[in-house]
């Protein structure tokens, strides 16, 4: 799209502004360079560029596939771990109940 804009900024017919600025161009013509910008582009690059964001994709599902796994292993662990300190809290309790006799 910058060769477009290069070419029309080089053509005198655009118009300029009393204070010696050129006018921004009109939609059409943004259109126009937008339509011939897209038909330049190969349908290779398109393919490629987006077998590339599939294949980025998928790495960044296999990699939250592992994260989760870690993350769900972490969380485990640290639910057994309060699992054992509430029951060793309640023994202990218990325990303090029946020699004591509170």
């Amino acid at each position: 799209m910058n060769e477009e804009w290069a070419k029309w900024i080089q053509t005198p017919t655009h118009h300029v502004t009393p204070a010696g600025r050129v006018e921004r161009p009109s939609i059409s013509n943004v259109c126009d360079w937008v339509k011939n910008s897209w038909q330049r582009v190969k349908s290779e690059t398109i393919i490629k560029s987006l077998k590339n964001v599939a294949l980025a994709m998928h790495e960044m599902e296999m990699k939250m596939k592992f994260y989760r796994k870690k993350v769900m292993h972490r969380v485990k662990t640290t639910v057994k771990m309060i699992l054992v300190a509430v029951t060793t809290i309640f023994w202990v309790s218990m325990m303090d109940k029946l020699y004591c006799g509170c």
